[in-house]
């Protein structure tokens, strides 16, 4: 018996060894499936990540898909997907309302929008009475619409009608169809806005909150079942954004393929100059912007009052990257 089994092995080795190696590689790396929200100019470290194969480096064999909007926490809840990069907003308010979704980082914290006008608003005052468009209910524009009001003085729906449309191009679509008279926009969309004869009135980026505008989420269950496979993702997530920020010959085209523009459309550099500074390779989430949510849907929920900016933040995975050096040594590659 042992002499036959000599021989079987004797002939499956040449075998075995004309195998190609990147299939064992492929064979040890972890399935599984993740989404981004939205194809905007904010979003490229998934993008980055698994299209430079940054996924592949850290484990991870990554399906990656497109579900747009609050259907990713649907996605997430009904375990479609494992983790996704989402609007930490729509997290929070998920989360609020119990379902078991998290914030595990976040890779863009300003929330980068811009108040545009019709030609006859000359000051913010002028818009009492008038008609202000942002986006999807939840979403980061519509608190960047809030947080305006709320720095000026106005009062939605009192002062002012506060309309929520379904994204950027609705709201300068309705913008230039005289349905509104101001619009709460992002990059490109602001510049394009400025060309058109709608200047801009205000400028929500400069104010100082760390709003979580994306972050990476996904269920307490997941995490607390694969601690590796979400180490793995924010490595990889931290990673990208490295790249993204240091070598952008190397990642625009990637940025440019999802986008669906031309490689040389000047909307590239464009957004990479105004996003690329706000992309956060630490993935820090700041409890500030947290509360400013949770403070803004226990008008509507006063339970929500007692709740805590932590309750909807788990910090253990960023925590130990930053223990073990490992965004030291991105940084310094």
């Amino acid at each position: 018996m042992n002499q036959l089994l000599k021989r079987f092995i004797a002939f499956l080795l040449p075998a075995a060894l004309l195998v190609p190696s990147d299939l064992f590689a492929a064979a040890s790396l972890k399935k599984t499936r993740a989404a981004f929200t939205a194809f905007a100019y904010a979003n490229p470290p998934f993008w980055i990540a698994k299209d430079l194969k940054i996924f592949e480096k850290y484990g991870l064999d990554v399906e990656l898909v497109y579900v747009a909007g609050a259907r990713n926490i649907q996605a997430l809840i009904g375990g479609s997907i494992d983790f996704s990069q989402a609007g930490g907003a729509s997290v929070v308010s998920a989360a609020a309302q119990g379902a078991e979704v998290v914030i595990l980082g976040t890779v863009f914290k300003r929330l980068i929008f811009g108040v545009h006008v019709a030609p006859q608003i000359k000051e913010v005052g002028d818009l009492k009475g008038k008609s202000i468009a942002a986006g999807s209910v939840g979403g980061n524009s519509y608190f960047a619409g809030q947080l305006f009001l709320s720095r000026v003085g106005l009062v939605a729906n009192k002062d002012v009608t506060f309309r929520a449309l379904g994204g950027t191009p609705e709201v300068l679509s309705a913008l230039q169809h005289g349905q509104v008279q101001a619009g709460v926009m992002s990059p490109p969309s602001t510049t394009i806005a400025a060309r058109m004869g709608f200047p801009q009135i205000y400028d929500i980026a400069n104010l100082d909150l760390p709003f979580p505008t994306v972050s990476v989420a996904s269920t307490r269950r997941f995490a607390q079942e694969n601690p590796e496979t979400i180490l793995n993702v924010l490595r990889a997530t931290s990673e990208a954004i490295y790249l993204y920020k240091s070598q952008p010959e190397l990642t625009l085209p990637v940025v440019a393929k999802y986008m669906r523009v031309p490689k040389d459309d000047p909307s590239l550099r464009e957004s990479y100059e105004s996003y690329g500074k706000q992309l956060d390779q630490y993935l820090r989430t700041s409890p500030e912007g947290i509360k400013f949510i949770v403070d803004f849907l226990a008008e509507q929920r006063l339970t929500l009052k007692s709740k805590n900016p932590a309750d909807f933040i788990d910090l253990r995975f960023v925590n130990k990257l930053e223990e073990e050096g490992f965004f030291k040594k991105v940084a310094t590659k």
